[in-house]
C-alpha cells in the first residue's frame, strides 16, 4: 500500500508521524488519533523536508517499462527482476497478490506495490513514485514479463488486486491513486481504479475510476473522501445470473472538521462490461447491534471499519469479510478498538445486503501488542507494520461452506491498562508501552461457517508454529480441502528470520522459498524514523556468511498481505514479500557515514501440487 512521494528526516518525520489531528471531543486521543492510527495507512503519508525541491519521476518512463524473469517454480522464482534501470535493483516490491485465469492454469497475473526511488542526501530527502505493479505468465509460473498499470492521474498507486474476467476475456486490476502534495505530510484524491487488458495482461488500458476521492483525505481538509484497501472479486460461472460481474469493495475514510476521523464504512461498486463503466458506490458494512461505539455518528451502524474482501460463490452470492473496530463489549480495556470480523452478503448481484455477521473478536487492540517507530503495531521482537486481518474463501463444491483466516493472539494482554494507551508507540529503546512482551504470540486462525454465513465455528489455530505468524491468505481446492500461506518467524539461528508456509489440509506444512532476513531491509528501514532505537532491531545489522549489513536496519514495514490462488488443476500459486537478497541504495546512511545496504524487498513466487 505504500505508494507515496516520501521525504524524510527524522525530526520531521518523527514529530508528524505521531502529531493526532485536532479534535473538539472530550477524549481525543483514544477515539480519534488510536483509531486513525489503526485504520489509516499513515506510510502513505508524504513527509518532505521544508524548501526541497517538488520534482517527481516521469511517470511515462517508468509506466513504459518492461523487463522479465524466469526460473523454476517447482523451486521458487524471483519475479522482480531486480535490473540496474531506474534502480530497480534495490528498490521494492511489497504486498504482492496473485490470480489464476479459471480457463487457463498456466494464465497467472500477480501485482505489487512497485516503487521507483531517488534521493538528495545533501538534505535527506527520498522521494518515490510508485505505480502498481504487474506480473504476468503464460506458463505455469516459469517466465514473467514485469511491468506497471498506468496511472490515471496522481502520483502514487498500489493496493494490487488481480483478477479475470472469463465472460469478457479481459485481465484486470484494482488499484488506487493518489496525489502527494508539494509542501507538506498530506494526501489528496485517494481514488480506486480498475485497468483492464484484452492481451491477457501484457497491455492495459488507461484506469475507468471506481471510487472518487475529494480534498485532502490524509490532511487537515474538512470532509474530505479518501478510498483505501480495495479488492476484487469476480462472477466466472456460466450458470450464474451474474456470470460477468466484476465486484471491487474499498474503505471510505471520511473527514469531519480541520481533517479529524469521521467514519470508514465498506463500499461496493460492480462492472458487468468488463470494466469499462461501474455502478455508483454502495454502503453495505450496514449496522449491528454489537456497533456501539460511534465516533460521530448514533445508533448501531458498522461504519468504522477497513480491510474488505470481496468473494463470488458458485451460485452467484457474493460475501465481503471485513474488520468492525465498535464492539466496546469485546474490549478489555476501554477504547483499546479490538477489531471484530464480520461478513455480509448478497444473494441478488450486490442489490441487497445482509444485516452483517460477527465472525470473531479479534485480539489485536491498542494494548495487545508492541508498537513500532511509525506508530503501528508489531510482532514482539520486530518493528514491521503488523496487522491481524486476512481473508475469506467459498468452497466451490457447496457456495454456504465459508472460511475465513487471519492472524492475532489467542489470549488478550493481561499488562492493558488505559494508561498504557496513553503512551502509544511508547519511546525506544522501548515500544512496548503496554507491556505486551513475548506472550503477544501470533498464530493463524480460522472459522468456518457451513450455513451461508448465517453461523460460525469457534476460532481455530491452524498450524501454531513456535514463533509469530502473519499474513495468512486462503484459498479451496477442487474437493473443498484448504490451501494456506503466510509469513512464519523461523526458530533456527540466524535470528530475526522468517520463512513464507503453505499449508494444505490433510498435507501439512511445508516451507516455500529462501530464508528471509525480516530485520534487515534496505528500504523501509527503522533507521530513518528515529534516533531513538528501538531495543528490538539490535545493535548494528546481522551477519550472513561473514558479510555485514553495516548500520542500523530493522523493517518497519515489507506490505499489508501476501497473496495464494488455486488452479483448475489443484496447483497452488503463492506469492509473498521477500527480504533475502542483499543491495545497497543511493541512500546515505547516517548512522555509518556510508551508503546504506540491507535486504531488498522483491516479489517472490512458488508453485506446489497439484494436491
Amino acid at each position: 500500500m505504500r505508494r507515496s512521494i516520501v521525504a524524510l528526516s527524522v525530526a520531521a518525520l518523527v514529530l508528524a508521524a505521531f502529531a493526532g489531528p485536532s479534535t473538539g471531543r472530550d477524549r481525543p486521543f483514544r477515539s480519534t488519533r488510536l483509531n486513525v492510527l489503526k485504520l489509516v495507512p499513515r506510510d502513505r503519508t508524504l513527509f518532505r523536508l521544508p524548501g526541497t525541491s517538488g520534482g517527481q519521476f516521469s511517470k511515462s518512463q517508468v509506466q513504459a517499462f518492461r523487463c522479465a524473469s524466469e526460473g523454476d517454480p517447482t523451486f521458487w522464482v524471483d519475479l522482480s527482476c531486480n535490473t540496474t534501470r531506474f534502480g530497480q535493483d534495490f528498490a521494492p516490491d511489497n504486498e504482492i497478490a496473485i490470480a489464476v485465469d479459471p480457463e487457463d492454469p498456466e494464465h497467472l497475473l500477480a501485482g505489487s506495490n512497485d516503487y521507483y526511488y531517488r534521493f538528495n542526501n545533501s538534505t535527506g530527502a527520498r522521494q518515490a513514485l510508485v505505480p502498481t505493479g504487474f506480473f504476468t505468465s503464460f506458463d505455469g509460473g516459469e517466465t514473467w514479463v514485469d511491468g506497471q498499470i498506468p496511472m490515471r492521474s496522481g502520483n502514487g498507486a498500489g493496493d494490487p488486486a488481480p483478477a479475470f474476467d472469463t465472460k469478457h476475456d479481459v485481465a484486470v486490476m484494482a488499484q488506487l491513486e493518489n496525489v502527494a502534495g508539494q509542501g507538506g505530510f498530506f494526501v489528496s484524491q485517494g481514488d480506486v481504479s480498475v485497468s483492464h487488458s484484452h492481451d491477457g495482461g501484457i497491455t492495459w488500458s488507461e484506469p475507468v475510476t471506481v471510487f472518487m476521492g475529494t480534498g485532502t483525505g490524509i490532511g487537515p481538509a474538512n470532509k474530505a473522501v479518501f478510498w483505501d484497501k480495495n479488492y476484487i472479486a469476480v462472477d466466472n460461472d456460466p450458470d450464474s445470473p451474474f456470470w460477468g460481474r466484476i465486484y471491487v469493495t474499498a474503505t471510505q475514510f471520511v473527514n469531519a472538521i480541520q481533517g479529524s476521523y469521521d467514519r470508514s464504512p465498506i463500499a461496493i461498486a460492480w462492472s458487468d462490461d468488463g470494466g469499462h463503466s461501474w455502478t455508483r458506490p454502495k454502503i453495505i458494512s450496514g449496522a449491528e447491534p454489537g456497533c456501539t461505539f460511534q465516533s460521530s455518528g448514533t445508533g448501531t451502524v458498522c461504519d468504522e471499519d477497513q480491510f474488505s474482501i470481496p468473494e463470488v460463490a458458485s451460485d452467484g452470492t457474493v460475501y465481503v469479510h471485513f474488520l468492525n473496530f465498535q464492539a466496546e463489549a469485546e474490549w478489555e480495556v476501554e477504547e483499546e478498538f479490538d477489531s471484530t470480523i464480520m461478513v455480509t452478503k448478497s444473494t441478488d448481484g450486490g442489490a441487497t445486503w445482509s444485516t452483517p455477521v460477527r465472525v470473531a473478536e479479534l485480539e489485536d487492540g491498542g494494548t495487545d501488542m508492541p508498537w513500532t517507530v511509525i506508530g503501528s503495531q508489531s510482532p514482539w521482537g520486530h518493528q514491521i507494520r503488523w496487522n491481524a486481518w486476512g481473508n475469506i474463501s467459498v468452497n466451490p463444491n457447496d457456495p454456504e461452506d465459508v472460511v475465513v483466516v487471519w492472524a492475532d493472539r489467542d489470549a488478550p494482554n493481561p499488562n492493558g491498562t488505559e494508561a498504557c494507551l496513553e503512551e502509544i508507540p511508547g519511546t525506544g529503546p522501548d515500544y512496548d508501552p503496554c507491556d505486551a512482551g513475548p506472550a503477544s504470540d501470533t498464530d493463524v486462525r480460522m472459522s468456518r461457517s457451513t450455513d451461508g454465513g448465517e453461523n460460525w465455528s469457534a476460532p481455530q489455530a491452524v498450524a501454531p508454529a513456535a514463533g509469530h505468524e502473519w499474513f495468512p491468505w486462503v484459498d479451496h481446492l477442487s474437493d473443498g480441502r484448504l490451501a494456506i500461506a503466510w509469513d512464519e518467524d523461523t526458530a533456527a539461528a540466524p535470528a530475526d528470520t522468517f520463512r513464507h508456509v503453505l499449508w494444505v489440509e490433510g498435507e501439512g506444512k511445508q516451507a516455500l522459498g529462501p530464508l528471509e532476513h525480516l530485520d534487515v531491509s534496505v528500504t523501509h528501514w527503522a533507521g530513518q524514523y528515529t534516533t531513538d532505537w528501538p531495543a528490538a532491531c539490535g545493535p548494528s545489522g546481522y551477519v550472513d556468511g561473514g558479510e555485514p549489513s553495516e548500520g542500523k536496519d530493522c523493517n518497519a514495514f515489507h506490505g499489508d498481505y501476501t497473496g495464494l490462488a488455486v488452479d483448475s488443476s489443484d496447483r497452488v500459486h503463492v506469492v509473498w514479500t521477500g527480504l533475502n537478497r542483499l543491495a545497497t541504495s543511493p541512500q546515505v546512511d547516517f548512522y555509518i557515514g556510508g551508503l546504506h545496504d540491507g535486504n531488498a524487498q522483491d516479489a517472490m513466487y512458488a508453485r506446489r501440487g497439484p494436491f
